[in-house]
Formats: C-alpha cells, structure tokens, sequence
C-alpha cells in the first residue's frame, strides 16, 4: 500500500508538472504564433527611427522629434493597408507615393470604385522632418491640407479614412478591419502590451509614422550643413539667406556644393518667393495665401470652410522641399511643370480681392517678377537643389506588405 501511494503521488506530481509545462509552452507558442503570422505577410526588418535634425535648424528653433520604434512600425503598416479601405483597394500610400516625396503624379487621386479625390494630395515629404515642422514653433503651427481642416495627422487620418471618394469606412469599420488582419495582433502587442484595438491607438500610431518621415539630405540641406559648421550661431549663412536687416549689408556669394546658376536661383528664390515658401520651417511667415490663380474660384479654399468672402481662393503655402518630385501643382494640379509653375509668378497672378500683398506691387497692382529666360532657368535650378532622393528609397519608409 504504501508504495502504491507513493507511486501515485509520484504520478500527481508529474502530471502537476507537466500540465503546468504546457501551459507555459502554449504562451510561448501563441507569441511565436503571432511573429509568424505577421512575418507571413510582411518584411519588417529591425529598425530605427532616431532622428537627429541638422544642427542649422536646431540654430532656428527646431527641436529633434522623439519617437517609439513600435509604434512607428505598427503605423507604417496602416498606413500602407488596403484592407483599411471598403473595396480594400487603397491605402495611404495610394495618394502618397514614397518615390514622389509622399506625394501623387496626377491632378487628382485615384481612390475607391475608381472615384477621384477633390484635390491634389498634398506631398508629405516636403519639410525637412514632419514633426519636428509641424510642432508649434513660438507658438504658431502650420496646420495639414489645402484649407487648413485638420491641426494634425490624427484629425486629418479620419477625413481620409469616412471620405467616400477615398476609402469609404467608419472609424469602426476601420477598427473592426484591424483586428481581422493576422499579423496585426503582434504588432499591437508590440507597441502598446496588448491586442486591445482603439482608435486612438489607431491614430497615434499613423502620426507617429507620418512624424517619422523626414528629408533633410538634399543639396540645399548639405550647403547649409557645412556652411552653418563655419560660422558663429549669430552669423549663420542661413541668417544671410533669409533676414535681409539693416545689420547685414551683403547676402554670401556662394555656398558649398552649388554652382552659379543654382546660387542665382536662390538669391531669386529669397527675393521673391520665401515668405511662403521657405524650405525652413522658422523663416516662413506666410501659412495660407490667395496667389491669384483666377479671378473667380470653382473651387472657394479656406471660404467653403469659414463662408468669408474674405477666404475665397485661400489655399495652404506649402514649404518647396522636394517640390521637383511632386508635379502636378496646385491645389487642382493645373501646372504640370516646375517651368508653368515659374511662368505663372512671372507674369500670369491675377487681380484677385484677396491677393496677398506679397504679390502686389506698390502700387497696389499685381506684381510682375519680370524674369529673363536665364533668371527662370536659374530658379528651377534652385528648386532642383531641394530635392532629396535618399529620402524615396529610404527601407524604413517603404511598402512592408510582400
């Protein structure tokens, strides 16, 4: 008898063990589970998304962006989703192409049922890191989309996602299309500890994507980078470049990497076009403007928001970086060319009411720059300089679906 029980209580205890050690191994399995389905339909990779602005803009102001890798990832995975769309046919990247700077290559968006988008998508890759110019600065901040609709990502996904010429969903709908993917479940886990989907998380993981992407290793980017490491922060050549005051007489005659014709461009480019258009979040000071486009807008901007007469044909000013990638222009697309684009400030602005004074002579007429064909050709040249191709071939940026 009294081996029979210890040979059973030898049995209990085993059992006890073994039961216990299964269990650990289903978790175990079931996060193992989780890796492989997402690594089935995705290649990740490991990554960082550090990011160190340039000194020269930390001089103006700007700060580094501070990012959790986890969730950078989870939102690069959204926002490349079809299945996030009713027909599961469009994602985010449909309307911003990494290789066109975020941007898209034709007047007006393709989204679902084949149905056009109202505007042109804006290129996302047009400032020099998407946080960090879009934090507020001295606080003011630029805000997202053609009218100005959204502060940030997170407002402006939404519009994107329940639009029903662009991917035609319920914030719900999307949720409820998240928690059926297989690979999302690890994901999840990984930047928030669980598989508990909301939109919040949802939306905060796509900012932190958005506000990941940046592009500062243009030609422009690398004058300035070793132009800044030789002067005094007082003295900086972007000082040179964009505050014109009494103090300073002469403006640089030249900066590292250019040539003559692209220095000229610039020196136009500061003249003319900066105050709206600065590839430097600090140095801009105009956020929305009427540029004159026509004399009766179809399409009102800022007024269809606000109803003021005083809003019609007010449209974002959007900064120039990259700008050579993301033809066509203009809210609707019209100019195909950086060339139509140039002729336009030249000698094509009409006499709109809300004409901003930048575009107005003395006179109070509309200002006509005037440009020899040299003079164009040198300010397409600059604009070339803003271009920066590392940035469209970026992995940490691309497609991750197989």
């Amino acid at each position: 008898m009294k081996q029979f029980c210890t040979l059973l209580l030898f049995a209990l205890v085993l059992f006890a063990c073994q039961k216990n050690d299964f269990h650990v191994v289903r978790e175990s399995d079931a996060g193992f589970q989780d890796r492989l389905a997402m690594e089935t339909y995705l290649s990740l990779g490991s990554v960082s998304y550090a990011s160190a602005i340039p000194a020269y803009l930390k001089v103006v102001g700007m700060q580094d962006p501070v990012f959790l890798d986890e969730k950078v990832v989870l939102g690069r995975v959204l926002f490349y989703d079809k299945n996030l769309s009713r027909d599961r046919t469009i994602s985010c990247a449909s309307c911003h192409k990494q290789t066109l700077a975020f941007s898209d290559n034709v007047a007006f968006s393709v989204g679902i049922d084949g149905q056009l988008s109202h505007r042109n998508a804006m290129p996302l890759a047009n400032v020099t890191s998407f946080a960090a110019h879009y934090s507020s600065i001295s606080g003011q901040g630029p805000t997202l989309l053609w009218d100005h609709r959204a502060a940030d990502v997170a407002t402006q996904a939404p519009l994107a996602f329940t639009n029903s010429r662009e991917m035609d969903l319920t914030m719900a709908e999307v949720i409820s299309r998240v928690k059926e993917q297989p690979y999302y479940a690890y994901l999840w886990k990984q930047a928030y500890g669980n598989f508990e989907v909301t939109e919040a998380a949802l939306l905060e993981s796509l900012s932190e994507f958005v506000g990941a992407i940046r592009s500062y290793d243009s030609k422009f980017d690398r004058a300035l980078i070793v132009s800044s490491g030789q002067l005094s922060v007082t003295d900086t050549v972007v000082t040179h470049l964009y505050y014109q005051d009494t103090t300073i007489t002469t403006i640089t005659t030249s900066l590292p990497f250019f040539n003559q014709k692209e220095f000229t461009g610039l020196r136009l480019f500061v003249d003319n076009c900066s105050k709206c258009h600065s590839p430097i979040r600090p140095f801009q000071e105009v956020f929305m403007a009427c540029n004159g486009l026509e004399t009766k807008y179809v399409d009102k901007g800022l007024s269809a928001i606000t109803g003021q007469i005083s809003d019609e044909g007010v449209f974002k000013s959007p900064p120039l970086r990259n700008i050579a990638l993301t033809a066509p222009y203009m809210h609707d697309g019209r100019f195909k060319t950086l060339a139509e684009v140039v002729e336009f400030y030249n000698s094509q602005v009409k006499n709109h009411p809300n004409l901003h004074p930048s575009l107005r002579d003395e006179a109070g007429g509309v200002k006509r720059m005037h440009l020899s064909t040299d003079q164009k050709e040198a300010l397409i040249a600059f604009l070339h300089t803003l271009s920066d191709e590392k940035m469209t071939k970026d992995a940490r940026f691309s497609n991750p679906f197989k």
